[in-house]
């Protein structure tokens, strides 16, 4: 498994495109690419972007972004919004198919939906949704967040009997342990539909640590998670907050690997 990086880590001090800069030069050659504004969502930044991956040799496997800024819009009771939003959501998907990634990182509702919303018609915006990303290579991966609806083994059961498109998921450890789940529970839930993965490690104080830092078995991980069939990376999630140096994220990626071989 090849071991990546989100540009999320550096939030909110480094701009998107010199953060792909600077993990490269960490020798990250992999990652996620965070889009921090919707400035970020347009087509020349999009070029921009894709100028500087290409010529630090950092492959965009995944894109995430201001999630919770536009994402719960598209289930909006009022049509038109959902509409306006919707346009948004197809620009990022244009942002992700010129940067050459295959999946887009999705939270989704934060919140029950409103009681004009039923779950049929959260169902079919999925259907829309999965299918517009298809048509541009990108697969949607719902996934896992406490603070969302997808905390939720339920609900995700629920989505993944529904949806009729191809839905595929992104398993988060952090999430899991802030919604009070094994991993495994939404590993179980994914399945064979696993296609993005966000490492990072905790012990009994600390629910996001930076991978090596807490208690966590990554061994065990990476054997449940092959046996799925997952052929994708593992992509390093922490915040700015869970180490000191750059050095530190080079490290990780060092004791990740040697689990994998």
């Amino acid at each position: 498994m090849d071991i990546g990086i989100s540009t999320a880590i550096f939030y909110p001090e480094v701009l998107t495109e010199e953060a792909v800069k600077i993990l490269s030069g960490q020798g990250f050659r992999t990652g996620e690419v965070f889009a921090n504004s919707f400035y970020e969502f347009s087509k020349d930044y999009a070029y921009e972007l894709r100028e500087i991956t290409d010529k630090y040799d950092f492959k965009v496997n995944s894109v995430h972004t201001v999630s919770s800024a536009f994402e719960p819009y598209l289930f909006d009771a009022y049509e038109r919004r959902r509409d306006d939003f919707f346009k948004i959501y197809l620009d990022f998907v244009r942002f992700a198919e010129i940067l050459g990634a295959k999946v887009y990182t999705f939270h989704g509702l934060v919140k029950r939906p409103h009681r004009n919303m039923r779950f049929k018609d959260i169902v079919y915006i999925y259907d829309k949704m999965v299918y517009e990303g298809l048509s541009h290579g990108i697969s949607l991966a719902q996934e896992n967040v406490s603070w969302c609806l997808s905390g939720d083994l339920e609900y995700l059961k629920r989505l993944k009997d529904s949806v009729r498109e191809p839905l595929k998921y992104t398993l988060d450890i952090k999430q899991s342990i802030k919604a009070g789940q094994s991993p495994y529970d939404y590993l179980d839930v994914y399945g064979e539909d696993l296609m993005n993965l966000h490492l990072n490690d905790n012990d009994l104080l600390n629910p996001c640590l930076l991978p090596g830092k807490g208690t966590f078995d990554f061994k065990e991980l990476f054997t449940r998670v092959g046996e799925t069939g997952y052929a994708g990376p593992g992509i390093i999630e922490v915040y700015k907050d869970n180490y000191l140096t750059l050095a530190d994220l080079k490290v990780s990626r060092e004791y990740l690997e040697r689990l994998t071989l």
